[in-house]
């Protein structure tokens, strides 16, 4: 185990265990980091690098499913995608986050189009989107995906935790081409040691979604934030707020406050962990549901 989070035991290529960690993430206590110091965690990056090696082949990638109906956004339809570079211990995917290697199929851009548009068109939904992963993992096949979205009636709901758009400011000005695209960066906890905990990532890393987020508006890409709060106090959400009202006020008109639900597996996990979600009237805040 490594600090409390032991990102290898799924199926990725081992071989990636050094450059994520700093070194093997049995013996490991702290890693390097670039900026000469050291400290706790894996690196987001260098995961979402060596995820990439398992879900992306070409323009392809991988997904459990290509069109189900959820009740976010007023209806939508959205895929199921496999690989994420990150460990939240709340998460409510499993096999896609956990298991990468032998969980899903590879799909082309088009055959992911396809799926999402006959579904929403059989529902009526006029945005589309993938979930239950990280999205800008395996950009050809994003941005090949966005380019059919392009040329149809659908609004893209791109979800991302922001560390890949928060390490490369070039990603967002990419984005900045398409028209039909909404970009929703989602923040794991109100600050540095509660992303830690909750993530198993090197503190640091916390910084990336709001990089993102100043990346996306200066690169005029439509976006908000969303912040996962179930473990967080009053203090630490105002204090995020203010951290975000300080990237452009604007950011607070569509902030989402959000709170886990706690499935099953859900609940397992944080017990294993000891976390216990703060309850609801110790915040003092109406939030969203995950």
């Amino acid at each position: 185990m490594f600090n409390g989070t032991h990102i290898m035991n799924d199926d990725l290529d081992i071989i990636a265990r050094d450059r994520i960690y700093g070194s093997s993430p049995d013996s490991a206590q702290t890693t390097h980091h670039p900026n000469s110091h050291e400290e706790p965690g894996y690196d987001p990056i260098a995961l979402g690098e060596a995820t990439e090696r398992v879900v992306v082949d070409g323009n392809k990638r991988k997904y459990v499913q290509l069109g189900r109906t959820l009740r976010f956004y007023g209806g939508t339809t959205s895929a199921t995608e496999v690989g994420c570079n990150l460990r939240c211990k709340f998460c409510f995917s499993d096999k896609p986050v956990w298991k990468p290697k032998s969980t899903g199929e590879f799909y082309t851009p088009q055959e992911v189009f396809d799926g999402l548009a006959k579904n929403a068109r059989k529902h009526g939904h006029p945005t589309i989107s993938a979930s239950a992963s990280e999205g800008t993992l395996g950009r050809r096949h994003l941005f090949e995906l966005l380019d059919l979205v392009e040329e149809s009636e659908f609004i893209y709901i791109l979800e991302t935790n922001g560390m890949t758009l928060g390490a490369d400011p070039e990603f967002a000005k990419q984005l900045a081409k398409y028209k039909r695209l909404h970009v929703r960066v989602s923040i794991k906890g109100c600050n540095e040691q509660e992303f830690h905990t909750l993530t198993g990532a090197r503190p640091s890393a916390y910084e990336l979604p709001f990089r993102a987020l100043r990346n996306l508006i200066d690169a005029g890409v439509s976006c908000n934030a969303c912040v996962s709060v179930s473990f967080s106090t009053k203090d630490a959400i105002q204090a995020v707020q203010a951290r975000l009202a300080a990237i452009h006020p604007g950011i607070l008109r569509s902030l989402e406050l959000e709170r886990i639900k706690l499935f099953p597996k859900v609940r397992k996990r944080l017990a294993k962990h000891k976390l216990k979600p703060m309850p609801r009237k110790a915040q003092k805040y109406g939030g969203n549901t995950l």
